[in-house]
């Protein structure tokens, strides 16, 4: 991962990236599936439609205030945002010309950990960079506080675009059975966090449907 590049991307949007970290027992993987988790599991969401000409600065809203109320930062406004190989436009080459573009090893993200600036934005420039999505006005992505206490994905629905939240997700039965079905089938690194992942949440209490 190009650190040089991902620092100047981030700052175009009001982020400062500090530094990757990597093997920490909160699966990028998982983090990026939370929209897959019923609502009875303790899942949050907030939408707004794709038709809708102030849907950038309400989803910045909903997500900084899901954010805080769900405690994604940690002091100085510092949370982790998984990062795809392929921002890197020189890896995203490699991985096109590969013959072996199967392996997990191209396919893997990092967790970067950063430290929020008081002009961010999220949906609009974040989006536009290709950090945090696909395009202006069109985000995507998974978060997570350093702890890995809550992950929070921002994603585009058919009409709208959205944040779904996912506190204790050690805990979410839909979280820890995609993290089985995932063991063993992905690179080393992604595999021991993974199985940190489910270490984690052995002894939760199962959530009463609701």
């Amino acid at each position: 991962m190009n650190e040089e590049l991902v620092a100047g991307l981030m700052s175009s949007f009001g982020m400062k990236f500090l530094c990757l970290k990597h093997e920490t027992g909160i699966p990028t993987l998982i983090a990026g599936m939370v929209t897959s988790c019923g609502r009875g599991e303790g899942r949050s969401d907030r939408a707004v439609k794709l038709d809708d000409p102030d849907r950038i600065a309400k989803f910045n809203s909903d997500w900084f205030e899901m954010a805080t109320d769900l405690g994604l930062f940690s002091t100085e406004r510092r949370f982790m945002v998984s990062l795809s190989p392929a921002i890197d436009p020189v890896f995203a080459q490699a991985r096109e010309e590969t013959d072996n573009w199967e392996d997990p090893a191209w396919w893997e993200s990092v967790w970067g950990l950063v430290e929020l600036h008081s002009d961010w934005d999220l949906a609009g420039a974040g989006a536009a960079s290709g950090v945090l999505g696909a395009g202006f006005g069109h985000p995507s992505f998974a978060m997570s506080a350093e702890d890995g206490s809550v992950f929070i994905a921002g994603t585009v629905w058919q009409d709208s675009i959205g944040i779904a939240a996912m506190p204790k997700p050690h805990c979410s039965p839909t979280l820890r059975e995609l993290a089985r079905r995932n063991m063993d089938s992905r690179t080393a690194s992604e595999n021991r966090d993974l199985a940190m992942f489910l270490k984690r949440g052995k002894d939760c209490i199962p959530p009463v449907d609701q």
